[in-house]
């Protein structure tokens, strides 16, 4: 049957055989063209009201292709979560097409041969439950569950029912909404009842085709494999199901029923027939998941404490092979998406009894405490089931033979691990690296965890078995694996025994012996003492013993020794991080062997293949070059010879090594300092590509490259390279941009501004920068905001002390050509005419009062700079007797506003230059004399010393001294901060000659009317500033 399509999609109507011919072209066309076409017809098929019936349709129709029905209800899945719960969402599923695809999902699954069909009809059918039970489908449990009870004899069709019962209480059972965790709580007793006879009737079936041969083997076969999913079912519906399992009574009798049958089924587990081992791993399931979910239930079920014992026998005797075992491989069946287990069954079900005896010792040392409200009845029930079974299961015997267990056989390294070991070595080590915190799938990280969960609460029963194996290291004659699992044992319990062990002994007197062993074999013997000791220098060494544990780790990563393979070099690099990292790391005892370790942990990078490795060895060189600090700074070249081949070998996407290398940089420059500067032609290229808008290299390395800048610059002496000037120009721009990446934006261009002044003032780049640093005032973070307004004084004050009068009024054309002081003006205009508004409907201004207080600051700091200059540019904006009304009013009550003692007195001063100017504005400014009083008294009061009253506390003729950390960035804005005014000025002193100046601008008579005119209370607070300054000063 042919259903070719041959016009564009949005052509063609919908109808069943349209619908069909456009699957069909989707599904397996060749044409990349026709499938485009039929896939937008399929798009546009969405918005109508039949089109997920008919797939519906087109699916249940087992004439039609198999590829047809497949993507027809994928598609169907697929639209569920756009289309089906989203009533308001247009194009949603109506009603009534509901109502119609419900009416046939059962016999999706039912009716259906091909067991991946039915397994998506399933899916779907469980997704609809999940949403419309019980609410618009509330007997669609109870009609599947007669369905089921009318096909027991039938497995062909009851398997697919099975199917979509089992997607459904998985569906329900992730489902967060109470009202669905209840309906099915409220229906689980039904649903326990009819599986438990289906399982029942379906075991008996099959075991006795097993046992006697009774029947035929393909009924027999397809009964197990309803069995298997009924059980799945009971499982979670147990789980789940129940808010206190262990009180119902059928869930007492299933679980009493699968102990008894775990026993039987272990006794008939084989490789024909697989389903029963299957079987065995839903029973541990069970057993596990209510042990971990309800531990109380699961110490209060029947038969717990020797559930658990059996458990550990199976470990015991699984241990016993296990350093011949072939391990579980973890990967995806075909067809199938979930990750698939491999591995002999003992092995699997041995796994299982370790996470068992997890939850076992968690529940019983560490409870979980519940938010959930518990009557005292139940509270003291819980208590006791955990009692109960801490008594009869943790004896101090048991607890010795799981500790005796694990270390003797759990911990061994096995001929498998070995095999791939030489095999793929550079896969296998990473694989151990990544696996080792997989401890629900592997058994000897499980086993690990258990070892420490059990040493954690039993210390002081364990501890002196424990020393006494520890002392087996010390046999000459213990072979390599049985030291390899002592020292496995020793570095697990670094934390809990370190007051109890002397490991420095251990390792002056045989663990360097050992390094050094050239045995068959060594290399894993090396590869386990680098783990040793990353796991021991972060809990407890001896300055003494360092330089023997940097001798031992220059040893293992010499490529020259044939017993130091790739496995225990990359395992020497990527533990070496641990022992960098760590507090007391001696750069002075390392410096002998800094030069092979840096020069072997660099030709090993590029030597390794596995990207993760790559990294880790990348970043064990990160933090070597930082912890080694200036010292780094002669093995300079040896780094910088190595990354530009690195760089360059990771292609062009592999953006995560390049990460790598850009952040080595930076750790170097900031190691380095002004000595990283012969390095720029070498790193300032690799910035200039991260930061090309649009470019992928933009897209993943930004970050880094903008990192990298910062300290470049931050550790840079003027005058900066020809290279490094020629960006300055792209970290404008990107502050312009006002992106995520604001911060260290804001910081580059304040560095420039500090330390290339002059090439930012010059007319290429003055405009652009008032630019960028405009956008940047409109962030609403407010240390970006304190940033921003910290760099524009800076560019102020730099153009003027660089220009004199002439250089500052040349930017302040530019700060009225841009919009800058537009911005600034306009924010406080609008704030002016809110504070004009009252009421419930009063204006909001734009502008909080610390941003507002901010743009004052800059004000400030041109009027204090140049007043004249100031006032004609406000000037620009209108009439200065009207510009001054709102201006002033703002300015004066912003002071109320203004965090920290420095913004305050700038403020003070810059308004107060003011007084200093002629008519017209020497007028202006009297009609505000109260303010003025009133401000000047507050502020005054709020900057004078502490200790000395009267005296100004931010007046000083003291530089601050210099620091062996400081950057030339520190210096210029030190020296900025010395010879600011609000530094150098005295604030009354200051205020007193305005105030006097003033008097003679308007005359005598005139500045005597308007002082009669002060509130008396305002004019006294001044006026006692005099007197308390002179007596400051008589003192």
């Amino acid at each position: 049957m042919n259903f070719a399509i041959e016009v564009p999609g949005a052509a063609n109507p919908l109808n069943r055989v349209e619908l069909c011919r456009a699957l069909q072209s989707a599904s397996s066309s060749q044409d990349h063209h026709q499938r485009q076409a039929a896939d937008q017809q399929l798009s546009s098929w969405q918005s109508q009201t039949d089109y997920y019936p008919t797939l519906q349709t087109v699916f249940l129709d087992n004439t039609l292709p198999r590829e047809i029905r497949l993507l027809a209800i994928i598609q169907l899945k697929n639209g569920l979560d756009t289309s089906w719960r989203a009533h308001t969402v247009k194009h949603a599923i109506q009603p009534g097409q509901k109502q119609l695809i419900r009416s046939n999902l059962f016999r999706g699954s039912i009716e259906e041969r091909d067991s991946q069909l039915a397994l998506y009809n399933a899916l779907v059918t469980a997704r609809i439950v999940r949403v419309d039970f019980p609410g618009e489908w509330p007997d669609a449990l109870d009609k599947l569950v007669a369905e089921i009870k009318t096909l027991r004899d039938d497995d062909q069709r009851l398997a697919g029912a099975l199917l979509m019962l089992l997607h459904i209480v998985k569906e329900l059972g992730t489902a967060r909404l109470l009202k669905s965790q209840k309906a099915l709580q409220t229906v689980t007793p039904e649903l326990v009842q009819a599986l438990g006879e289906i399982y029942d009737a379906k075991t008996g079936l099959w075991l006795a085709f097993i046992t006697s041969g009774q029947g035929d083997e393909n009924n027999s076969m397809a009964a197990m494999g309803n069995s298997l999913t009924v059980f799945k079912i009971l499982r979670r519906l147990l789980i789940v199901g129940y808010e206190f399992p262990h009180r119902a009574e059928v869930v007492r009798q299933i679980w009493a029923f699968s102990q008894s049958q775990f026993g039987q089924l272990l006794n008939m587990a084989n490789d024909k027939y697989p389903a029963i081992g299957k079987h065995l791993l839903q029973f541990t399931k069970l057993h596990t998941e209510m042990a971990s979910s309800h531990p109380a239930s699961f110490a209060a079920l029947p038969g717990s404490p020797e559930l658990a014992r059996a458990y550990w026998d199976l470990v015991a005797k699984f241990s016993v092979v296990f350093d011949q075992s072939e391990g579980i491989r973890h990967g995806s069946s075909s067809g199938d998406s979930k990750p698939r287990a491999d591995g002999p069954l003992l092995e699997r079900l041995a796994l299982k009894g370790l996470l068992l005896m997890r939850s076992c010792i968690k529940m019983t040392q560490r409870p979980v405490q519940t938010i959930r409200y518990r009557s005292k009845e139940d509270a003291q029930e819980n208590q006791d089931a955990l009692a109960a079974i801490k008594a009869q299961l943790f004896s101090d015997e048991f607890i010795n033979q799981m500790a005796r267990t694990i270390i003797t056989h759990l911990l061994v390294f096995r001929k498998v691990d070995m095999e791939a070991w030489e095999e793929e070595p550079e896969e296998w080590e990473q694989r151990e690296e990544s696996q080792g915190n997989a401890y629900e799938w592997e058994v000897r990280p499980c086993a690990e965890k258990l070892f420490l969960d059990i040493l954690t609460h039993y210390k002081d029963l364990l501890l002196q078995p424990l020393l006494v194996y520890f002392a087996t290291a010390q046999d000459p004659q213990a072979s390599i694996t049985a030291k390899e699992a002592v020292y496995t044992t020793i570095g697990l319990a670094a934390p809990l025994v370190e007051d109890r062990f002397d490991f420095d002994a251990l390792l002056k007197s045989v663990i360097a012996t050992d390094a050094v062993q050239v045995a068959p074999m060594c290399q894993i013997l090396r590869r386990r003492i680098a783990i040793l000791l990353s796991q021991w220098v972060p809990v407890k060494i001896s300055n003494e013993t360092r330089p023997l544990i940097y001798q031992i780790f220059k040893h293992f990563l010499n490529s020259q020794d044939p017993h130091n393979d790739i496995v225990v070099r990359i395992t020497a690099a990527r533990q070496f991080k641990a022992v960098v990292d760590e507090f007391g790391f001696d750069e002075a005892s390392f410096m002998p062997q800094a030069p092979d370790v840096l020069g072997e942990l660099l030709h090993l990078v590029q030597r390794v293949e596995v990207d993760e490795t790559k990294l880790a060895i990348m970043g064990t060189l990160r933090s070597l070059i930082s912890r080694m600090d200036v010292s780094i700074t002669q093995f300079g070249d040896l780094v910088m010879d190595a990354l530009p081949n690195i760089w360059s070998s990771a292609g062009g996407l592999d953006f995560m090594m390049k990460q790598s290398v850009l952040a080595i940089l930076q750790s170097l420059v900031v190691a380095m300092k002004t000595d990283s500067q012969r390095y720029h032609p070498l790193m300032l290229p690799l910035i200039t590509e991260a930061t090309q808008p649009g470019s992928d290299p933009f897209l993943y390395l930004l970050d880094e490259a903008l990192e990298l800048w910062v300290h470049i610059l931050e550790h840079s002496q003027p005058p900066l390279s020809p290279g490094l000037l020629n960006l300055a120009g792209m970290g404008i721009q990107q502050l312009a941009d006002q992106t995520i990446h604001t911060e260290p934006c804001i910081t580059i261009v304040g560095s420039y501004i500090a330390l290339a002044p002059q090439t930012l003032l010059e007319g290429h780049y003055r405009r652009p920068l008032l630019q960028a640093l405009s956008a940047s005032l409109d962030t609403k973070r407010r240390d970006l905001m304190n940033l921003t307004i910290r760099y524009v004084d800076n560019t102020l004050r730099l153009s003027h002390q660089l220009g004199g009068d002439h250089g500052f009024q040349l930017l302040m054309r530019d700060v009225v050509d841009t919009g800058f002081l537009k911005q600034l003006l306009e924010g406080v205009h609008d704030a002016y005419e809110a504070h004009q508004t009252s009421g419930p409907k009063r204006k909001q201004s734009r502008l909080d009062p610390l941003t507002l207080a901010g743009y004052f600051t800059i004000l400030s700091r041109i009027s204090v700079l140049d007043p004249a200059t100031f006032v004609a540019m406000i000037g620009a904006l209108g009439p200065i007797e009207s510009v001054w009304v709102w201006l002033s009013a703002e300015w004066f009550s912003c002071f109320d506003s203004m965090a920290g003692p420095d913004r305050l007195k700038l403020n003070l001063l810059g308004i107060t230059r003011l007084l200093e100017l002629p008519q017209p504005v020497a007028g202006l400014v009297l009609t505000k004399l109260q303010d003025y009083l009133s401000m000047w008294t507050s502020v005054i009061c709020q900057i004078w010393d502490d200790d000395s009253p009267g005296k100004d506390g931010l007046y000083s003729t003291d530089k601050p001294p210099p620091t062996e950390w400081d950057t030339h960035k520190d210096i210029v804005e030190r020296e900025l901060y010395v010879t600011d005014p609000v530094r150098t000025v005295i604030s009354y002193a200051f205020v007193s000659e305005r105030l006097q100046g003033l008097a003679q601008v308007v005359g005598e008579p005139t500045f005597q009317e308007y002082l009669t005119n002060v509130d008396k209370d305002v004019l006294a607070g001044f006026r006692d500033l005099e007197n308390r300054t002179s007596a400051s000063h008589h003192a």
